[in-house]
């Protein structure tokens, strides 16, 4: 079955007109690790988050446990350095210099002791000591707590004495005055996006407690966003959280107006059209393309298609056309039809596996993890369609985990007794998943006899069609 969408004309235009040298977007990191781990030392970030695209780069540690490592980075970003079990948060900016130290025998220990020089130390030095002395972890279980046990009024207290707490931390922290102005924008973006959704996030408590007919009556300031002139400031984009913010916020307005939308809408389709009703200027650009960008990647393609071509005509910031074309350019080499990208990897049992050995077979390939809740709602159904499908012998399970934790991996394939042929890579951002532009879980192909993808979007196992379009890729070139 395959599935043929025609590439646009505008599109090709777009496609040789967005090119631009880049600007010298260089950082150094280097560093020495007292009593190194044995597992790699990595460095992860996001790219460019309207296509959730991340990089990781692993860091090459001597003898002496030292490393160095030089970068692009897109803009002032947040990274994460994981060391053994302890991650690491960094924040990066084009032309720092930064050399870090801590002993990585107790991943504990080195949480409460990194030590950081060079450019961009007094940045990190301060976000280590915010997460350690603040308890930054523990403040999402708090909230949940605090959200489920007190009135909207007094709820709403606590929550600005947080925010309070931490910009007294930021203002009064020794060389806050001489942090980079990106740096500063980001840490009071933050601050604001865990205020404004955790109380977003109180309304929707009682469904979550399983009272779903018990909506509190709200104080009329207890959504402090809507008095807030700079709601929709691009500056504040710095950080994913405003932005995942917004996205509740269009949420938020679309209950309190009792607006509606037809049933086959995509939550991406939605969150397109509420973008243009209430948000403003970047931001409004950026919202709808990171839209279009999810429906692209996980939705219609066509729907996409027909999103990306209405909102180029609104002539928005190249900045934001070029994520969505080469989000194109990527699914377009994917699409139905196109030869199947070749892979080795090796098996739950040690052994090596290429896509190659299944030739003349159909392969139903599933990227998914451990963890991730959709993708194990899938397996309950996929065991009956195993059995409603156990005479197809030339139809293959594959199954591809991003876990990284290996023991994990294993524990959840033998606990739910998911069978099939089983391979491991550490994250989509490389090998495999890469391959197959993976960039959310659970993401599934059927591969053909002939090597070719023969679906690029089909259907889940829980899905009434899958029987059907499977037995149709059975049928081809056989």
């Amino acid at each position: 079955m395959i599935r043929k969408t025609i590439l646009p004309v505008w599109l090709m235009v777009l496609m040789a007109s967005c090119a631009s040298p880049p600007a010298d977007t260089r950082v150094t990191l280097s560093g020495v690790l007292e009593n190194p781990p044995d597992s790699p030392v990595e460095l992860n970030f996001f790219r460019e988050y309207i296509n959730n695209d991340r990089k990781v780069r692993t860091l090459e540690l001597d003898a002496n446990g030292a490393f160095g490592l030089t970068f692009d980075v897109p803009g002032p970003v947040m990274a994460t350095l994981s060391i053994s079990r302890a991650n690491i948060p960094l924040y990066l900016e084009p032309g720092f210099a930064l050399h870090i130290e801590g002993d990585a025998s107790d991943p504990a220990g080195l949480m409460s002791d990194m030590r950081f020089s060079g450019n961009g130390s007094r940045e990190n030095q301060f976000l280590f000591s915010y997460h350690t002395d603040m308890d930054i972890a523990g403040h999402r279980s708090l909230i949940r707590e605090k959200a489920a046990t007190l009135t909207p009024a007094g709820f709403m207290q606590f929550v600005d004495s947080l925010a309070t707490a931490k910009n007294v931390f930021l203002q009064s922290y020794e060389g806050s005055d001489m942090f980079s102005e990106s740096f500063t924008t980001y840490m009071k973006a933050g601050i604001l996006a865990v205020r404004y959704q955790s109380l977003i996030d109180y309304v929707n408590m009682p469904r979550q407690h399983g009272k779903p007919d018990v909506i509190p009556s709200m104080p009329e300031d207890f959504f402090a966003f809507d008095d807030d002139p700079d709601l929709f400031d691009s500056n504040r984009l710095i950080n994913i959280d405003y932005t995942g913010f917004l996205l509740s916020y269009l949420e938020h307005r679309r209950q309190t107006d009792g607006i509606v939308f037809p049933p086959d809408k995509s939550r991406h389709v939605v969150g397109y059209r509420l973008a243009g009703e209430y948000l403003e200027g970047h931001a409004k650009e950026y919202v709808k393309a990171l839209s279009i960008s999810r429906e692209m990647n996980a939705g219609d393609l066509d729907t996409a298609l027909l999103l990306f071509a209405e909102f180029r005509d609104m002539e928005p910031a190249e900045e934001v056309l070029r994520p969505l074309e080469a989000a194109y350019g990527r699914i377009r080499s994917l699409w139905a039809g196109n030869p199947a990208p070749g892979f080795t990897m090796t098996d739950i049992d040690g052994r090596e596996v290429s896509l190659a050995d299944f030739h003349e077979k159909v392969v139903y390939m599933k990227f998914w993890a451990s963890w991730c809740g959709p993708c194990m709602r899938q397996v309950p159904p996929a065991a009956e369609l195993k059995k409603r499908l156990a005479d197809e012998e030339d139809l293959v399970f594959l199954y591809i985990s991003i876990d990284t934790d290996p023991e994990a991996w294993r524990r959840t394939v033998l606990h739910h007794d998911i069978t099939g042929i089983h391979m491991r890579t550490p994250g989509r951002e490389r090998g495999t998943p890469a391959l197959y532009n993976v960039r959310w879980i659970p993401t599934f192909y059927i591969i053909g006899r002939d090597g070719r993808i023969f679906d690029h979007r089909p259907p889940k196992p829980a899905d009434p069609e899958i029987d059907e379009v499977l037995k149709q890729a059975l049928a081809e070139n056989a």
